[in-house]
């Protein structure tokens, strides 16, 4: 109600004005936030851990752990040996990713058991060209590059 009674008072350019500018801002922020998300519908190769724990776990060198995020709110993931897949949510950066659900057939490396621990603990996301990182919160983060 406040708000009508103040809008009265301005005069038609500032009010034209206005609207303008609350226009050019919706606009940006939502392209922005669908081309991030878009980005993130891609094959994505994991790369290392940035946390207190990433010497526990090191990549065995010419392993390639890969994560595809699709379209339809599912996502796969490629360790040594096994698949797995689940569902995530995603709005703006934040992604909400569910425990991954895995063939067991045998012997995955630490770092491939590791990252399919923490996949449910990533909250934020963000893109940097061709590189994903998948925030965990008090832990630090999952980096993974673009497939090629």
């Amino acid at each position: 109600m406040l708000f009508f009674i103040f809008w009265k008072t301005f005069e038609m350019k500032t009010k034209i004005l206005i609207i303008l500018i609350l226009f050019v801002v919706l606009i940006a922020c939502n392209k922005d936030d669908e081309a991030n998300v878009d980005n993130l519908y891609h094959s994505w190769e994991a790369k290392s851990f940035m946390s207190v724990e990433s010497a526990a776990y090191p990549k065995t060198e010419g392993r390639k752990i890969g994560l595809v995020f699709f379209k339809d709110g599912t996502y796969g993931l490629n360790l040594d040996v096994n698949g797995c897949g689940g569902t995530f949510k995603v709005s703006d950066n934040s992604i909400e990713i569910s425990s991954a659900m895995c063939t067991l057939i045998c012997c995955d490396s630490k770092f491939s058991e590791k990252l399919a621990i923490m996949l449910p603990k990533v909250t934020t996301y963000k893109i940097d060209g061709k590189t994903l990182k998948l925030n965990v919160p008090q832990w630090g983060y999952i980096e993974l590059e673009l497939s090629e």
